[in-house]
């Protein structure tokens, strides 16, 4: 078989146009990063409590995700399986955001409790209506193993500039400008409208992206699927081991990252006194992210994404490591910290970050590559639910996050205060911090390569998956009397 018949392959700007999805929902995610900070520190809540708040949100964040991908997988109508909840995920999202950071901070406590969870919950239906179909309808857009690997130098480049320039942005350039800094209540609203904007721009380039692709004949075994039922999502779990492993390597290296964005705005502001250097720091990342990721996915296209993702987190895991045997003698007393130590901190972890970072883009295809197995095993064609299992279980672990962090300042005595920028405060919260910082992700790495080795989806396993369900499509198709051309590639 020729190779221009063994795959169904999509154009390079469509991959690059539906990789924004992800894009426009990491906006919303670098906002909702800065929640426990802006309920605490904006609005005066206590951080014991918000986490406790993001932590519930997360779960029902998790939820929501199994009922989301059985709706995509029991949809195909005239307008697609996946572009219908994209836009309506978007525009939930919009109105959800903007009302939560505009909260009235004269209100009473109870009420901004009350009013922040609920904008919380109604974010989180928009998040998981637009994010269960990146993981999903890559499936559907390509199965060229050569491609593949694209979609994650895409989402490398949008992520290393959306959340690296956003963080510029939001403490470097907006916040001097009022009056408050961070602190201030209009900067969080005009913020938010400026980014959430630009995520429904992205979200209408991303659905241009897949419209070819949204189509039936690239759905499984096309019209040949067997209708999807939802206590196929207990066999799922039950049997395919390969998302099992996924998820356990995924959903610890998402806990920690999401700690660690969430307690970076107090490692530079706390810290090393300075908010405005996080902005600085992270445009500094963006030049060694993209190398690592060009370099990452060139080898993934050739080994397959499997080994790229335990390379690169190898990498991630020994710079930790160094991090943490060089940071005491780097930062032997925090109120005695040299600009050269500062500096050579800095250049270890963003070369950390690029190399933690080029792992975490990986999984997605990778997510793709499970539900190709699962139509290889089964028969069936479940994007939405091979999908959204992933999330649900990586978001009921991820979800612990912020309340680590909120745990963390509770511990270390500033729980339930304000939290001034550019203040030096005690060596336990110090120590909170860097734990946070550096430990947790070498236990999210450790997990990773632990689950990979009963990971399968080598690059040659992943050929037979695919030339299997070829086969499949040819001969069902034959038997329908369609003509061998007329069938396209697996998906």
């Amino acid at each position: 078989m020729s190779e221009s018949h063994k795959y169904h392959s999509a154009k390079v700007w469509q991959i690059g146009l539906f990789t924004l999805n992800n894009t426009a929902t990491n906006i919303s995610f670098v906002l909702v990063l800065f929640y426990a900070f802006y309920t605490q520190n904006v609005l005066g809540l206590a951080a014991a409590t918000v986490g406790l708040i993001a932590t519930i949100m997360r779960i029902f964040d998790g939820v929501t995700d199994p009922i989301i991908g059985f709706a995509i997988d029991r949809t195909d109508g005239k307008f697609g399986k996946f572009r219908p909840y994209m836009l309506s995920g978007n525009i939930i999202m919009f109105i959800a955001i903007l009302l939560l950071f505009t909260t009235d901070p004269t209100g009473s406590s109870t009420f901004k409790y009350v009013y922040t969870a609920a904008m919380y919950a109604l974010y989180v239906i928009g998040y998981t209506f637009q994010t269960a179909c990146t993981k999903s309808a890559q499936a559907a857009l390509t199965d060229d193993p050569k491609q593949r690997p694209l979609f994650t130098l895409f989402d490398a480049i949008y992520n290393a500039i959306l959340f690296n320039v956003s963080i510029w942005f939001i403490t470097s350039y907006m916040g001097p400008q009022y009056a408050e800094n961070i602190n201030d209540p209009a900067l969080w609203r005009d913020v938010s409208l400026i980014l959430m904007g630009i995520s429904f721009v992205f979200t209408i380039l991303a659905i241009i992206g897949i419209w070819e692709k949204d189509r039936t004949q690239f759905f499984g075994l096309g019209l040949h699927a067997p209708k999807i039922r939802f206590k196929d999502t207990l066999d799922v779990i039950k049997h395919n081991k390969n998302l099992q492993m996924l998820i356990v390597a995924a959903s610890t290296d998402k806990l920690a990252n999401v700690a660690v964005r969430g307690a970076l705005v107090y490692f530079f502001s706390n810290m090393l006194l300075s908010a405005a250097l996080q902005g600085t720091y992270s445009l500094w990342t963006i030049a060694p992210t993209l190398l690592v990721t060009y370099i990452g996915v060139k080898f993934a296209a050739s080994g397959g994404l499997k080994k790229s993702f335990v390379l690169f987190t190898w990498l991630g895991a020994v710079m930790l490591v160094v991090m943490i045997v060089a940071t005491p003698l780097l930062r032997a007393d925090s109120s005695q910290i040299v600009p050269f130590s500062v500096i050579l901190l800095l250049v270890l972890m963003a070369i950390q970050v690029s190399f933690s970072a080029l792992a975490g883009n990986i999984v997605i295809p990778m997510i793709a590559d499970c539900n190709d197995y699962e139509t290889y095993r089964s028969g069936r064609y479940m994007p939405g639910m091979v999908g959204t299992i992933f999330s649900f279980v990586d978001k009921l672990i991820s979800s612990l996050s912020t309340l680590v962090v909120g745990l963390a300042l509770t511990l270390s005595g500033y729980g339930s205060v304000q939290i001034q920028p550019n203040t030096q405060l005690n060596a336990s919260f110090d120590i909170a911090i860097m734990v946070i910082i550096f430990a947790l992700p070498l236990f999210g790495h450790i997990a990773s390569l632990i689950s990979m080795k009963y990971y399968d989806l080598t690059d040659k396993k992943m050929e037979e998956i695919k030339d299997t369900i070829r086969q499949r499509r040819i001969e069902l198709h034959v038997e329908d009397g369609i003509a061998l051309e007329a069938v396209p590639a697996a998906v």
